[in-house]
């Protein structure tokens, strides 16, 4: 997996919490902490999108309706 390093400034009040929160959870560092809040958050939110994208498939919203051969030419299309 390729990285990227980033710079990131935060109140220092915010550090010192953060830093204390990885020792008692134990993550090594604050960028271990910092990487898997994004990854659950980036997750979580794409999981409530595509649930409530499947709720409104279900009720017929936003869904384009197409006859079998209307299907057919747009998934060939795509």
């Amino acid at each position: 997996m390729e990285t990227k390093q980033i710079s990131l400034v935060m109140p220092l009040a915010l550090l010192e919490a953060t830093k204390e929160y990885s020792e008692e959870y134990g993550y090594r560092t604050v960028q271990e902490l910092i990487i898997d809040i994004l990854r659950k958050k980036i997750i979580l939110e794409n999981n409530e999108r595509y649930k409530e994208i499947e709720e409104n498939m279900k009720k017929g919203i936003g869904v384009k309706k197409f006859s079998q051969k209307e299907a057919i030419k747009y998934i060939r299309g795509l």
